[in-house]
């Protein structure tokens, strides 16, 4: 069923009732289904449209670390403003991606929010579909002004100390995420410098913004941290090896360690030389190394990605000469296909990830612009 008009919020909540109904039994009640959220089927593991927190901590609410692991749903970008965020689009996007792939997450991507609306129109969103959520504070990106992230920062605050949604947003926001790749894209670099995220005084800058955020995150009982590439040797991991990935921790790697509550890793053998075929062997390799220098952090993959085409937006496909990689439909389906048929890897390691991305980036959106979807009937596993 592909929605496409903007749904009131009963009919919202009418097409979720009969889409779980729906689900196949042995999805919902399986034996690896805990009791928990956000994969309990339980009414007791239902979040209240009136707003009330459930009737026990957030600790007891949530899904314990052992229990992440597989596919957890897509990051939805929220970084136009002139775009259709009323909590009725985004309700019917988050329909149909529990529709159609079984997603029980959602992950806030690059948003664009510079008064409390938008963070209460998610809020709402993942409420009515009783799904969880990976919030971000993104901006600057890519060299953008500095006080944008302020004003993000300081909205987000505003809606957890200070909102209808105050009391409930712990039980549905997972994990607070500070910045996207603020290595990669050096975006807390310090102005007059080289443009080294290692500099002193732009890691200065990162640790001290982190460390601000994560304090002000953890007065409302959510965990923080940032959403990075670590295969960036001499940086965040150590210096390379023979086969060009860094050992051990680099100069950055070991500021931000001590003050992350979780790793969200980008694994992105897209951005590394690697063909299709041979990603996910990448992509295995590197949760063997934030297993063994990260130990002590739960990891979810927070970025992977594939494309249909070349990407203008992001520098990918062969024609580029930067992202030297496969893209077509076929080869973006392998590759997500590819990660799904690995579940149970995946289970071992205890790792969970999230699709990238929904729409709004290029070729790699599972949306298309016609409102179908590059790989239908297909619900990738979130058990095995």
């Amino acid at each position: 069923m592909r929605i496409n008009t903007l749904l009131p919020l009963t009919l919202a909540t009418t097409l979720i009732t009969s889409i779980t109904n729906g689900l196949p039994t042995e999805e919902l009640n399986g034996p690896s289904s805990p009791h928990c959220f956000p994969f309990s089927v339980s009414h007791s593991w239902k979040l209240s449209l009136d707003l009330q927190p459930p009737p026990m901590s957030r600790e007891e609410w949530w899904c314990a670390q052992e229990d992440f692991y597989g596919f957890l749903g897509f990051s939805m970008p929220f970084q136009y403003t002139n775009m259709d965020y009323d909590v009725e689009s985004i309700s019917q996007h988050l329909v149909m991606m529990k529709e159609q792939f079984g997603a029980t997450m959602f992950r806030v991507y690059i948003p664009e929010s510079y008064n409390t609306q938008l963070w209460k129109n998610i809020l709402q969103a993942a409420i009515i579909n009783n799904m969880g959520v990976v919030v971000q504070v993104a901006f600057p990106i890519s060299g953008n002004s500095l006080s944008l992230e302020a004003v993000l920062e300081s909205t987000l605050f505003q809606v957890l100390s200070d909102s209808p949604y105050a009391a409930i947003a712990p039980y549905v926001i997972f994990a607070a995420e500070y910045l996207n790749e603020p290595v990669g894209d050096c975006d807390m670099c310090a102005a007059g410098s080289t443009g080294n995220p290692a500099d002193p005084a732009s890691l200065a800058n990162l640790t001290q913004g982190l460390t601000n955020f994560r304090n002000k995150m953890h007065q409302f009982g959510i965990p923080a941290g940032i959403s990075e590439d670590w295969d960036r040797p001499n940086l965040m991991s150590g210096p390379p090896n023979a086969d060009g990935v860094g050992v051990g921790l680099g100069v950055i790697g070991e500021a931000v360690a001590p003050i992350i509550d979780f790793c969200h890793a980008h694994i992105m053998a897209y951005y590394h030389n690697i063909q299709v075929q041979d990603a996910w062997n990448y992509t295995a390799s590197q949760v063997l190394w934030y297993k063994q220098y990260l130990p002590k952090l739960p990891l979810l993959i927070s970025e992977m990605m594939w494309a249909t085409s070349y990407n203008v937006l992001h520098a990918g496909g062969y024609v580029t000469g930067f992202a030297v990689a496969e893209v077509s439909v076929q080869d973006y389906t392998l590759f997500w296909k590819t990660v799904d048929a690995n579940c149970k890897y995946l289970k071992e390691q205890n790792t969970a990830y999230f699709i990238h991305a929904w729409r709004e980036e290029g070729t790699l959106d599972m949306l298309n612009d016609d409102g179908t979807v590059v790989i239908p009937n297909w619900k990738p596993q979130k058990w095995c």
